[in-house]
């Protein structure tokens, strides 16, 4: 219970959805870090970038630097500057920010379902194609009398 009182979810901290960019994913959370940095130590900084929510989840240290974190975004004293990006890198837009202890359970991974499974058919394919050009040993080949 505890462990999970150190971890919070930020939404719209970031305009998700099709961020892929390393820079732009580091600037991310260069900026999250040093903010984040005023309330405690912060282990680590996850960005979903894909997920439409602008999700960035920061582990803390210790479970007052998060609970500091949460009051202060939600209090409004964050400058409610929401990260996207335009053309040229990164601006900020007004926007605000919501934050809460992160459950521990919830995945906020986008995944691209019909993907997945076409690339799973294909393996499979692959695969079965692989094992019906393999010459068996004699010992395990099919003997029919005749």
């Amino acid at each position: 219970e505890k462990a999970r009182k150190k971890a919070i979810v930020n939404k719209n901290s970031q305009d998700g959805g099709d961020v892929a960019e390393d820079e732009f994913l580091q600037s991310i959370e260069g900026i999250v870090r040093q903010e984040c940095q005023a309330f405690g130590v912060v282990e680590k900084i996850t960005i979903f970038s894909k997920n439409v929510n602008g999700i960035v989840i920061v582990k803390f240290s210790q479970p007052t630097s998060a609970s500091d974190a949460i009051n202060f975004y939600n209090s409004g004293g964050h400058r409610n500057n929401k990260i996207d990006k335009n053309g040229k890198g990164h601006h900020y837009h007004k926007a605000t920010i919501e934050a809460s202890y992160w459950d521990g359970v919830t995945d906020y991974t986008v995944r691209d379902e019909v993907k997945e499974e076409e690339d799973a058919k294909k393996r499979h394919e692959d695969f079965g194609n692989w094992l019906d050009g393999q010459d068996l040993p004699e010992e395990f080949q099919l003997n029919v009398e005749t």
